[in-house]
């Protein structure tokens, strides 16, 4: 008999059960029962201490299948019960552990139900990525997007202010409207404070239904019916109001997404920081040539000014790409601002040749100098 049934009898059955035991040969008893001769061998031992025996006839209405026990019995029964399981080795209380709340979910219909929404925390994509930490990387990775698409391309952003971002900030040199990215802001860090507390909410849930240290509280729980559907409503609603607030948070981000990128399109004042680490991050991947190819430096300049340097094997097919770009995916540029009001008056000029790697060089001196305004770096790239 397994200590869960033992503990499913009425507590004077568990009694009787276990004095017909007591003569019985202990090596070759299931370790289960063990435990509950331990405790009850303890118990009796409590009450039988001079300044602990209220009742004289305890011993006798122990054995009485009539007679009433002392309402105290059964509590100090079960502090003995606590603090000997709390003394079994750690895998002895893992098996005991594991072993009642399987038969749990077998006796008891809402503690099925916990087990069930439990599971789901270990499926759900979401709701996996959203333990790791809050906010999750899939949402908090997409505003950091967002917000480096309100900044100009001037700032240095560390990675902190995108892990924090929303909690705390100070106005930065941006690129759109300082208020819809204070709306934004604002609005991402009232969503951050709400998926902290939920976050919180769930690691205590998580490290109750596993930790070893929770089972007494199970089993009071298990006691009280009316106590452990109340526990179970509550995690589901936990997990439902997780997965609306995930999903509210996407939309959300979604929703900024479009609307900066509109104004950013629209009315920007300057290249942003997203649109520049992207241009970078195409001008790496396209550079495929080694240091000792023979290339060119050249300019675009307009009436105005020289306001763009770059380094090319074949300026002027590099120069219908500028062009193209002006005005289809790269009409979000700087240099291509100049190309779309000036387009024909544009001037293209080779102004140094030789290997690469003397190509880059100079390119970094000329900005050093000059300073175009369509380059966003010191130069050297490619």
């Amino acid at each position: 008999m397994k200590l869960y049934e033992l503990s499913q009898l009425p507590f004077k059955e568990r009694f009787k059960f276990v004095n017909d035991l007591k003569e019985s040969n202990m090596q070759l008893l299931p370790v289960d029962v063990k435990i509950v001769i331990d405790i009850f061998e303890d118990t009796n031992q409590w009450f039988q201490k001079p300044s602990n025996l209220n009742d004289p006839n305890l011993i006798a209405k122990l054995q009485d299948t009539v007679a009433e026990l002392p309402k105290y019995f059964e509590s100090v029964y079960e502090i003995n019960e606590k603090y000997l399981i709390e003394k079994l080795p750690i895998n002895e209380r893992q098996r005991i552990f594991d072993e009642s709340k399987e038969a749990w979910r077998l006796h008891f219909p809402d503690f099925k139900r916990i087990s069930e929404i439990m599971l789901k925390f270990k499926s759900d994509e979401m709701l996996i990525e959203f333990q790791k930490h809050s906010p999750p990387s899939f949402i908090s990775e997409k505003a950091g997007e967002v917000y480096k698409k309100c900044l100009s391309f001037k700032v240095k952003l560390k990675s902190h202010k995108i892990k924090y971002l929303g909690y705390s900030y100070t106005p930065e040199p941006y690129c759109i409207n300082y208020f819809k990215v204070k709306l934004f802001l604002d609005e991402y860090a009232n969503w951050g404070q709400k998926a902290s507390y939920i976050w919180r909410e769930i690691s205590s849930l998580r490290d109750k239904y596993n930790s070893l240290y929770a089972y007494s509280d199970w089993l009071f729980d298990i006691k009280h019916s009316k106590v452990l559907k109340e526990r179970a409503d509550n995690i589901q609603k936990l997990q439902d109001d997780a997965l609306s607030l995930l999903n509210a948070g996407k939309e959300m981000i979604l929703r900024h997404d479009e609307a900066i990128t509109l104004e950013y399109n629209t009315g920007s004042t300057t290249m942003s920081l997203y649109e520049r680490e992207l241009e970078i991050l195409q001008i790496n991947e396209g550079d495929s040539a080694n240091d000792e190819e023979y290339c060119y430096v050249y300019i675009l300049e307009c009436e105005l000014c020289v306001f763009y340097v770059g380094i090319a094997a074949n300026p002027r097919e590099r120069l219908e790409q500028h062009i193209r770009g002006a005005f289809s995916d790269e009409a979000h540029l700087f240099k291509s601002k100049f190309i779309q009001k000036y387009h024909k008056a544009v001037e293209h000029k080779v102004i140094y040749e030789g290997i690469r790697r003397d190509c880059k060089k100079f390119e970094r001196d000329y900005i050093a100098i000059h300073n175009p305004l369509g380059n966003m770096t010191v130069g050297g790239e490619g």
